[in-house]
């Protein structure tokens, strides 16, 4: 990475400062054009980045831009004309991600049952972090582990069937300071559906029993997806690292 570019705080505290001598917003699309930063970083990671990751950059960089196209308005009165930029539709772009982001809470909104619910989180060792990295699939993988865990945690103690948990699962791959850690944010319902569609609620998870069961569906559908990593995987369970 360029030294000059990506000190801590440094292309912040400029575009910051000329935000404020211009009474501008600060967007991403600032901090991704100030010193040329896109550009630098494009460079440097060039064999590290994905086609969609440039492709989402280079679109919120153009938004608001005459290249992407425009109405003009006309007042019949007046003669006053007005031209509305078009957006770029990306969810990177701090303009035009809001528009995405209320359409998912309120599609969210209308999909909850209406019973109570609430959030968990739920991780995976650091050792585990590389291996997920360089296996994108392994996202899914790890989603599908959570909602296993949580459905066999939920049924373990209900006679009359398994159950089955209302759950929204938001994978986070990074930390708040952008480094590599893969983890999931969910918003799960207090217990679960029956076979006949009544909801069982159950206040109260053991937080022990559901790491176990946690940690036992990570590495039992980790070791299935990568053959290749069964020792490695198997591992991390004996020495207890989970």
């Amino acid at each position: 990475m360029h030294p000059d570019i990506f000190t801590p705080g440094t292309c912040l505290v400029i575009v910051l400062l000329c935000c404020l001598t211009t009474n501008a917003p600060l967007t991403g699309k600032h901090i991704f054009k100030d010193n040329h930063n896109w550009a630098a970083f494009h460079l440097a990671e060039k064999d590290n980045l994905r086609e969609i990751e440039i492709n989402e950059v280079n679109k919120m960089l153009s938004c608001k831009d005459e290249s992407r196209g425009f109405f003009t308005y006309e007042c019949e009165h007046c003669g006053i004309t007005k031209t509305v930029l078009f957006g770029c539709n990306s969810r990177i772009c701090t303009n035009c991600g809001k528009n995405h982001t209320d359409k998912w809470a309120k599609s969210l909104g209308n999909a909850l049952f209406n019973v109570p619910h609430r959030h968990a989180v739920l991780t995976i060792p650091d050792a585990l972090w590389p291996i997920v990295r360089r296996n994108r699939f392994l996202y899914k993988v790890l989603m599908d582990a959570a909602i296993a865990a949580i459905n066999d945690k939920i049924s373990y103690k209900h006679r009359n069937g398994r159950l089955t948990a209302g759950a929204i699962v938001v994978l986070h791959p990074f930390s708040k300071r952008m480094s590599n850690n893969p983890h999931l944010h969910i918003l799960v319902t207090e217990g679960g559906f029956g076979k006949c569609g009544r909801f069982i609620h159950q206040k109260i998870i053991p937080f022990n029993a559901m790491r176990k069961t946690w940690q036992y569906q990570v590495l039992t559908q980790f070791k299935a997806a990568l053959p290749k990593t069964r020792g490695f995987v198997l591992g991390i369970w004996n020495l207890h690292l989970f």
